[in-house]
């Protein structure tokens, strides 16, 4: 057994204030220390089960391998830490400052972490299935391959975050910030994303098949090749969004603003579209097929090629759009307003 190992509290403390930093393997279950001073210290691979660490000061900490579960680190300062392949599990870290921090393969299960700050912090393969981050800080955060699966992330901040290939399912992400993150192949399936902000973001590829987008802000997102069947986008600001090739069957996006959105050669088959705003959006190419677009606004929208086998067009405003070579049979236009719109033969409606 190391010397390490055998030391107490106590001595550790006086120690680390003569200078010494290196305590591997350390047996601290339990231990109250709290608001210690504990900067720079090497504790890997220590024991700190159900330790009181409130308080306390572990900036640049080497804490790698380290047990933490079910430890207090409330109001913590671990700027800097590394804790890579730590076992946080049960933590508790509310408002602890974990900014720059390095927690890549750290198990976080069930952790509480809400109100912390993450910014800049590596998560890259942590697991953090049902970890609670609501109101946390994690501007420019690394969750690559993260396990978040049923997290509580309500109000998050994810700015300029990576969240390549995370594992989002059925994560709470109520009117969480995502302005310019990456979320390249992410999966979003049954999340909750209502009144979420995800302008500028990279979506592409992401799977939000069933995700709950209603108010959401994906103006300029980049959803291209993205999976949103079943997802509810009701009154989401889709504006300028790059829609190319994604999956939008069946979708709601009933009084969406796709306003110069691309669409082209998305699959819009049976979506609602009712009241939406599609004006000068891309359509080239798109699958309309059983569409609603009752009362929407097509209003100088590009939809060369589409189709719109059976759709529903009755009441929409689609003056000035270009239909050339569009599918119209069995569409509804009644009532449809067609002013100097190009026909599919070419033909300027008058």
């Amino acid at each position: 057994m190391k010397l390490s190992q055998c030391l107490t509290k106590a001595k550790i403390l006086n120690l680390h204030e003569t200078g010494e930093r290196n305590f591997p393997g350390v047996n601290l279950i339990r231990a109250d220390l709290t608001e210690a001073n504990l900067s720079r210290i090497n504790l890997s691979a220590a024991h700190l089960q159900r330790a009181n660490l409130a308080k306390a000061k572990l900036i640049g900490a080497q804490l790698k391998d380290a047990d933490l579960s079910k430890a207090d680190l409330k109001n913590a300062l671990l700027i800097e830490a590394t804790l890579s392949q730590a076992d946080l599990t049960a933590a508790i870290l509310r408002e602890a400052d974990l900014s720059g921090a390095i927690l890549t393969g750290a198990t976080l299960l069930d952790a509480d972490l809400r109100h912390a700050t993450l910014i800049g912090t590596s998560l890259i393969d942590a697991k953090m299935k049902r970890a609670k981050l609501a109101k946390a800080n994690c501007t420019g955060a690394s969750f690559s391959r993260a396990n978040l699966k049923a997290a509580d992330l309500q109000g998050v901040i994810l700015n300029r975050a990576i969240l390549s290939q995370a594992d989002l399912r059925g994560a709470n992400l109520r009117g969480a910030c995502f302005i310019r993150a990456y979320l390249h192949r992410a999966d979003l399936r049954d999340a909750n994303l209502t009144g979420a902000d995800l302008s500028d973001a990279d979506l592409k590829g992401a799977d939000l098949s069933h995700a709950n987008l209603s108010r959401a802000n994906l103006s300029c997102a980049n959803l291209s090749h993205a999976n949103l069947t079943g997802a509810n986008l009701t009154g989401a600001h889709l504006q300028n969004a790059n829609l190319s090739l994604a999956n939008l069957s069946g979708l709601l996006l009933k009084k969406a603003n796709l306003q110069s959105a691309q669409l082209s050669k998305a699959n819009l088959n049976r979506a609602n579209l009712y009241k939406a705003n599609l004006s000068g959006a891309n359509l080239l190419e798109a699958n309309l097929e059983h569409a609603n677009l009752a009362e929407s606004n097509l209003q100088r929208a590009g939809l060369l090629l589409a189709y719109l086998t059976d759709a529903n067009l009755s009441h929409a405003n689609l003056n000035g759009a270009n239909l050339i070579g569009a599918n119209l049979m069995g569409a509804d236009l009644s009532d449809t307003s067609l002013a100097g719109t190009i026909m599919p033969n070419g033909r300027i409606h008058s």
